[in-house]
């Protein structure tokens, strides 16, 4: 492994119950910093791979490792602190918690982790002045907005605060599933400017998964999923 590897996967298998492997990946690997566009077509199982990387599906056989922890040979309560500690999620329905306040969704991951909370804190001197920070930096700087329950947003608004939560406490890993899918072009290209903006801020690696190939330019690195099983296959 790389010095600076935030993710490294080596041989993973996975497969749904008795059926055949959807998942069949020799290899991949993301450097801090880098960025890596990762697509396919819908069932390819762009969102599986994530969940294995997040330790919320297990592999049939393979190693997936989180900076220096083999996620792979950890207990479920570890893997969730590893989780929570080092991956910031970016879920295509946003997934807020629509009775909470803006600033309460952006700092649910500080609730599970000391570590992103104590380096919120270091960088901004509160929780609430982090997520104050971020909430600018994304746009939405309205004197309220922090205030506002998730409900109470707009689509873009309510992506925006999803990013925000995955982005507070500058976790290694930042991983995005589909998160443009709702957005019009002209919304989607700024948001991907700002994620990328708060991405290199933080130092974090971004794994970001579509079906949306006119994206991939703008990462370091692009990869299809579909075609990795297939070479594992022929392999």
């Amino acid at each position: 492994m790389r010095s600076a590897d935030v993710l490294r996967i080596e041989d993973l298998r996975f497969g749904y119950g008795r059926g055949a492997d959807l998942i069949d990946l020799p290899e991949l690997a993301l450097g801090a910093q880098e960025s890596l566009f990762l697509f396919g077509p819908s069932g390819s199982g762009k969102s599986t791979l994530l969940n294995l990387v997040a330790g919320t599906l297990a592999p049939r056989a393979g190693r997936i490792v989180l900076g220096d922890a083999d996620l792979t040979a950890l207990p479920a309560r570890r893997r969730d602190r590893l989780r929570a500690d080092r991956i910031g999620f970016l879920f295509q329905q946003f997934n807020l918690l629509p009775f909470l306040s803006v600033s309460e969704n952006v700092l649910l991951p500080c609730r599970f982790s000391r570590r992103r909370a104590q380096r919120a804190v270091a960088l901004d001197g509160s929780l609430e002045a982090s997520a104050a920070r971020l909430l600018r930096a994304l746009g939405l700087d309205a004197p309220d907005i922090a205030r506002r329950r998730a409900l109470e947003l707009s689509v873009g608004q309510q992506q925006r605060v999803a990013a925000a939560r995955a982005l507070i406490g500058r976790p290694e890993l930042v991983m995005a599933d589909e998160p443009t899918s709702a957005l019009d072009a002209d919304s989607r290209d700024g948001f991907m400017d700002l994620l990328f903006a708060e991405c290199g801020a933080a130092g974090s690696a971004l794994l970001f998964v579509s079906h949306d190939r006119s994206l991939a330019a703008r990462f370091d690195a692009e990869l299809s999923l579909p075609e990795l099983n297939r070479r594992a296959e022929a392999a």
